[in-house]
């Protein structure tokens, strides 16, 4: 069997978005994914008839957006359900979208086909991250971008999370089985942190910028915290930190990383 054979086996092409979001959303939560979309999204920078790829691009909402900067969209999905649910998304928006699917390892696309690629939120899902990071240098143009952006488990608040539950299981209560924010989900391959990420997309890119989004999520009684304070305090609070991990993002909640092709930089 081929590699890329065993990497399809591997992949669950039913697999939907359902248990991503938990059943309680609290603001510290939606600052974080709304923080995470629009920093991604702000960083793909299109001019008219550029070429740019989402790969991963589930329900496609951020493949919405980047098509309404004029550019021509395509969204990469390996699942059948998600891909179902995209293509009703694009219908509803009205936007000029191609969805395909296929798995980030091997790209259906010729080299050099795209302008821009973004990975948001999706290479820790994937079996073999460095083979996707090699799929998608190769597929950018030779002045290609790529943004890939991806939760951090050394993260400050995880690991201040991950601390406070080491004390607290010594005091029976509920809700300590449950899983925690800072414990790898299930229908994720690689425990990221910020030299992994590093070391995996300097595979095969060059890495231009590295920042942070947001700070503190997953600490203990975050959420609490946020929740009790009005909406406009806490959002205010989340802003500010927020700020401050763009310039740490070993302790962000997510790294984010703009990328160019390994062979442009080493010509320079």
């Amino acid at each position: 069997m081929s590699l890329v054979k065993e990497t399809e086996a591997k992949i669950d092409l039913e697999w939907d978005d359902d248990d991503v979001v938990p059943p309680k959303v609290t603001p510290d939560l939606i600052f974080l994914f709304d923080r995470m979309i629009e920093a991604t999204i702000e960083r793909i920078a299109p001019v008219k008839g550029d070429k740019v790829l989402d790969v991963g691009c589930g329900r496609a909402v951020d493949t919405i957006q980047i098509a309404q900067k004029g550019c021509k969209a395509v969204g990469l999905e390996p699942s059948r359900k998600m891909l179902g649910r995209s293509r009703v998304c694009v219908a509803d928006s009205g936007s000029s979208v191609d969805l395909v699917q296929g798995i980030g390892e091997n790209l259906p696309f010729r080299s050099g086909s795209f302008d821009w690629v973004m990975c948001k939120g999706a290479l820790d899902h994937f079996p073999d991250p460095y083979k996707a990071v090699e799929e998608i240098s190769r597929v950018l143009k030779p002045n290609g971008k790529a943004v890939i952006s991806i939760a951090n488990f050394e993260s400050l608040g995880h690991r201040l999370g991950r601390n406070a539950h080491r004390l607290t299981k010594l005091i029976p209560r509920k809700g300590l089985n449950k899983r925690q924010a800072w414990e790898m989900p299930p229908d994720h391959t690689l425990r990221f942190d910020y030299p992994l990420i590093r070391q995996i997309v300097s595979s095969h890119l060059n890495i231009e910028e590295s920042s942070g989004i947001c700070l503190l999520w997953g600490a203990p009684m975050w959420d609490r915290i946020t929740s009790a304070m009005p909406k406009r305090v806490s959002f205010f609070i989340m802003g500010l930190l927020d700020k401050l991990a763009r310039r740490f993002p070993s302790m962000s909640d997510v790294v984010l990383v703009e990328c160019s092709q390994k062979s442009i930089r080493s010509e320079e």
